[in-house]
C-alpha cells in the first residue's frame, strides 16, 4: 500500500451516512455523502476534527454554537474533546469532507472559532485564484488550477493533503506517480517533495490542507 496515494476504505456506519476514509499517518480523512435530513447528535473524541462541505446545506453545532454551512465558504472547527453535531437542511444528497488529527498536547489548549471563514485570495507560489483559511492547527486552500497548468515541484516541513474535486491531475510525490480524480487523494509527508500537472482542458479545483507535521507537534 502506498503511503502517498491512500487506498480508499468505504464504509456505511449508518443507513443515512456513507464514508470513503483515508489513512495517512495520524490523520483520517472521510468523503461523506449524507441523505437528506440526517441528524447527528452532539459527540466529542479525543482527536480535533475540522470539515466542509461540497454540496447542500448544514445546520452545525460546535460546544452549543451553531452556524449554517454553504459549499466551499466555511470550514467548522471541533477542538479535542469539543462537542459537535449537525443537521442537514438540503433536500438532497449533501457531499464534503471531515479531517481528524490527534494534535500534540501543546497545542490542545489552543481555542479556535468554531467556524472559519474562507477569503478569496491568489496563491503566491502558483499564482492560482484560491480560497485560503488558517487556524491554530491547519491552514486550507481550494485552489482552482486553469487547464494545462502545472503544479510547481516543492517540498516543505508540513504534512500536506490533497483533495481532488473535479477532472483528473497527475501527481507525483516523492517518485511515486498516480492519476487522481474525485475519490482520491495525495499525501505528502514534511520534507517529502511533490508536484503535479493537469491532463484536463478545463480548470480544476483541489483543496489543499497544510498540518505541522506531528513528529515536531509532539517533539
Amino acid at each position: 500500500m502506498s503511503i502517498f496515494f491512500p487506498d480508499p476504505q468505504t464504509i456505511k456506519p449508518r443507513s443515512d451516512l456513507e464514508l470513503t476514509l483515508f489513512h495517512c499517518q495520524e490523520i483520517v480523512i472521510q468523503l461523506a455523502n449524507i441523505s437528506p435530513g440526517a441528524i447527528f447528535e452532539p459527540h466529542q473524541h479525543p482527536e480535533s476534527q475540522m470539515g466542509m462541505l461540497f454540496s447542500g446545506s448544514v445546520e452545525i453545532n460546535v460546544d452549543g454554537k451553531k452556524a449554517i454551512l454553504e459549499p466551499f465558504q466555511q470550514v467548522y472547527i471541533a477542538g479535542s474533546n469539543i462537542p459537535h453535531g449537525s443537521v442537514i437542511l438540503s433536500q438532497e444528497t449533501v457531499l464534503g469532507f471531515e479531517m481528524k488529527y490527534l494534535i500534540g498536547s501543546q497545542l490542545d489548549k489552543h481555542i479556535d472559532e468554531p467556524i472559519l471563514s474562507l477569503q478569496p485570495t491568489i496563491d503566491k507560489t502558483t499564482g492560482f485564484p484560491c480560497k485560503f483559511g488558517a487556524c491554530s492547527w491547519f491552514q486550507i486552500a481550494i485552489w482552482e488550477i486553469p487547464a494545462n497548468e502545472k503544479l510547481p515541484k516543492c517540498t516543505t516541513n508540513t504534512e500536506e493533503i490533497g483533495i481532488i474535486l473535479n477532472e483528473q491531475i497527475m501527481m507525483k510525490v516523492s517518485e511515486e506517480e498516480k492519476l487522481l480524480e474525485y475519490g482520491s487523494i495525495y499525501y505528502a509527508p514534511a520534507g517529502v517533495s511533490h508536484s503535479g500537472y493537469s491532463t484536463s482542458d478545463k480548470a480544476i479545483s483541489l483543496i489543499k490542507v497544510s498540518l505541522p507535521s506531528y513528529a515536531h507537534l509532539v517533539a
